[in-house]
């Protein structure tokens, strides 16, 4: 019987040698697979491998936030497109630690998906060891269906902490009375608001400190909320327990497995280091951009690709694909930066420079001509205050809008 890290071993050996066909040819998965004895092992190997990975490919329209784009990007450019773990991580604009982070679960999902599609679950054992027991839900994937909701939800929401933990920490006093637990809480000043669903968030603290106050009995509980760069931390801990060391409650997993779901769902990220001696969750939020970045291009593959290289950051990228929507927007959202494509089809991009530095609303706004044309003199004479040519990377995009905020902020208004 094959385990499941066993599985997840052979599939990552795959994909690192997706393009050498005599290591293929040998993979256990040409006979998992039933193509062992086709005179084209390799390639049919090969092409299960990059249509399991395309199946991944979130559907049009899912915000580019979405956890699903973290699982299918990584396995895209890292396996099919071949880049280098540096290459990628800059693509998507993470360190390559957190790219690691997300490898692993991008495996686990791609195992899944070729687990199902190919009936191994009888030819699979449970590596766990025998002595630890993880309770699951009954029926799994109708959880994550009922729950499914939560992925839209939380790509249109902007979630106050300010006004969300009190409401977390008046449910859990209750518990911590219960058990004699000394419950504090601290939050740092002006935290930006998160993009996570206000009711997910409850419900996975709430899981969270379900599991830590009962241990914790006659001692202390801390949850802190802190900015870390772009993201916002909630932290739960109880360094030592109290009593020592004790077996886990019935229901301990159950609620750890129901948070972790909740936060994944959620677009966030759950972090436990939890054993019978003591307790340290950290969930990672996405902090809302809250610097507004209006990009005018004609083409909408154009934009959303801005819009992917602003995920993640500070800023708040809104596309607009014509002069007329782009000055509606400038009322409405007030940018910081523009972003202007000069190479338009059907309109004349250096006529629209000209009107947005003589027009009121923008006659100040930083401008990035952004074209595929080599003229960057042309663009400064007509006041553009800096220039991309295409095509441009992520890293360049960022480090020019930084280069605008910043000299924005410190000339005098």
């Amino acid at each position: 019987m094959l385990t499941r890290e066993q599985f997840l071993e052979y599939l990552r050996d795959a994909l690192n040698h997706l393009y050498e066909p005599e290591r293929l040819r040998r993979s256990p998965f040409a006979a998992l697979f039933g193509v062992a004895e086709r005179f084209d092992a390799a390639s049919a190997l090969q092409r299960i491998l990059v249509d399991a990975i395309a199946a991944l490919k979130p559907a049009a329209g899912e915000p580019h936030q979405s956890p699903a784009w973290q699982i299918y990007e990584p396995l895209f450019y890292r396996y099919v497109e071949q880049l280098s773990a540096n290459e990628v991580a800059d693509q998507l604009g993470i360190g390559t630690r957190h790219l690691r982070r997300w490898q692993s679960v991008a495996h686990e999902a791609l195992a899944d998906l070729l687990w199902q599609q190919f009936g191994l679950a009888d030819r699979l054992v449970d590596a766990r060891p025998e002595n630890v027991h993880v309770s699951q839900p009954a029926d799994s994937a109708g959880l994550l269906q009922e729950l499914a909701w939560l992925k839209d939800a939380s790509a249109t929401s902007a979630t106050d902490l300010a006004q969300t933990l009190p409401a977390v920490l008046d449910l859990a006093g209750k518990l911590a009375a219960r058990y004699h637990v000394c419950l504090s809480s601290s939050q740092a000043r002006d935290l930006p608001k998160v993009g996570v669903s206000a009711v997910a968030l409850r419900q996975v603290l709430i899981h969270l400190l379900s599991v830590v106050i009962p241990r914790a009995a006659g001692g202390k509980v801390t949850l802190a909320a802190d900015l870390l760069r772009w993201d916002v931390t909630v932290r739960v801990q109880c360094p030592q327990y109290p009593a020592g060391p004790r077996p886990p409650p019935d229901n301990e997993a159950e609620n750890l497995n129901m948070a972790c779901q909740l936060a994944e769902l959620s677009g966030c990220r759950l972090t436990l280091a939890a054993d019978a001696r003591g307790f340290d969750a950290r969930l990672t939020l996405p902090a809302l951009e809250q610097i507004p970045v209006l990009a005018i291009d004609d083409s909408a593959d154009a934009l959303q690709l801005l819009g992917r290289f602003a995920a993640g950051s500070r800023y708040r990228l809104v596309g607009a694909q014509s002069p007329e929507q782009a000055f509606e927007l400038a009322a409405k959202i007030t940018p910081q930066v523009i972003v202007l494509d000069v190479m338009m089809p059907h309109v004349d991009g250096w006529e629209i420079l000209g009107r947005l530095r003589q027009h009121p609303l923008t006659s100040d706004t930083p401008i990035i001509v952004c074209t595929i044309l080599a003229q960057k003199d042309l663009a400064a004479l007509l006041g553009a205050s800096d220039f991309l040519r295409k095509p441009i990377i992520r890293s360049e995009f960022l480090a020019a809008l930084d280069r605008q905020t910043a000299q924005r902020a410190s000339t005098p208004s």
